[in-house]
């Protein structure tokens, strides 16, 4: 009942319209601030960029979305362990990164 009491005061309704931009102001200052380290290379960028458009475009799920990638990370990593594989993604991020 305390919430329907604090409900109809106008200074509980004031700072209402402000607490959502401020909120997305503070999450995308810390998304500025981890990117460098949450996209040490070139396919953590293109995962990123695709999976956002998954999400926005398609309207994927956010829990498929995630699996995907998680399943796309572990993937990633437990081809990465070959030595043909390390060469194939050594030259083909080299050749994006001189394509920049």
């Amino acid at each position: 009942m305390p919430s329907i009491v604090w409900a109809g005061l106008p200074k509980a309704r004031s700072p209402k319209p402000g607490i959502g931009p401020a909120v997305i102001g503070v999450l995308g200052v810390s998304l500025v601030r981890m990117a460098p380290h949450a996209l040490p290379d070139v396919f953590a960028a293109a995962t990123l960029i695709a999976t956002v458009i998954a999400l926005m475009v398609w309207r994927v799920g956010t829990v498929k979305a995630m699996l995907l990638g998680s399943l796309l990370g572990v993937l990633r990593s437990r081809l990465s362990s070959l030595r043909a594989v390390k060469g194939v993604l050594w030259t083909f991020t080299r050749a994006l990164g001189t394509a920049s």
